[in-house]
């Protein structure tokens, strides 16, 4: 039996959900992000990836989800996700240059009037890297 592609399949689910995104079917673009993020975690765990580089592929697809959210007017969900694919991706001392501008843009929405600085400081400084943890900062604790 064939091994399965893991891979592909998550290619294909990413873009029905740009597809579902440009037509406004979100509850259809979330369900293929959440598809392409099962596919991401099959793969990982058939390559024995560390818990690190998991987060890094399963958080991928937040930067989408983000882009959903903020379509919708949820900014500070929209942060959320986008501060989670920041965080996973920082953690493993990956280029961010271009992640920080969006995450920068995404947090202006949520949080006028509060410096960008400080919330980027306290998201590095985070323990965990995981989506709850991220999730908990940016909507309960902070600012």
């Amino acid at each position: 039996m064939e091994m399965e592609d893991y891979l592909g399949e998550a290619a294909n689910e990413k873009q029905a959900a740009k597809t579902a995104i440009k037509e406004k079917r979100f509850d259809d673009a979330w369900r293929h992000l959440n598809n392409q993020k099962e596919y991401y975690l099959r793969h990982a765990s058939r390559m024995g990836f560390s818990k690190t580089d998991t987060l890094v592929i399963d958080s991928s697809p937040h930067e989408d989800m983000a882009n959903i959210l903020r379509l919708e007017g949820k900014h500070k969900n929209a942060l959320s996700n986008m501060s989670y694919t920041y965080k996973a991706v920082y953690a493993v001392n990956r280029p961010i240059i271009t992640l920080e501008k969006k995450l920068e843009a995404y947090y202006n929405r949520a949080y006028k009037k509060q410096p960008f600085k400080r919330f980027l400081s306290l998201l590095k400084a985070l323990p965990n890297s995981d989506f709850v943890s991220v999730r908990d900062f940016v909507e309960k604790f902070f600012p």
